[in-house]
């Protein structure tokens, strides 16, 4: 399934919402829900990685589940899932 995230960071609360492409249904939302506490400038660099690794494991998991559904036949040229299966 083609998806589109939409993300925020900075000075504004972060959210992070991904949408379906074909449909453009939100299929995963996520905003912050109170103010953070007071936090150092070493934690918050801290927190911004582990964020941007997350991130990238989310990505890293998501290519290697189409990859593998590419090598099974799961899904045509487009990345479609296949009709009849």
């Amino acid at each position: 399934m083609p998806y589109r995230i939409h993300s925020t960071l900075g000075d504004v609360p972060p959210n992070l919402h991904v949408f379906d492409a074909s449909s453009g249904s939100v299929r995963l939302a996520r905003e912050a829900t109170q103010k953070s506490l007071e936090t150092s400038e070493e934690e918050t660099v801290l927190m911004s990685l582990r964020r941007e690794e997350a991130f990238h494991d989310l990505l890293r998991r998501r290519f290697l589940r189409t990859t593998e559904q590419y090598l099974k036949s799961e899904l045509d040229d487009l990345g479609q899932p296949r009709k009849g299966r």
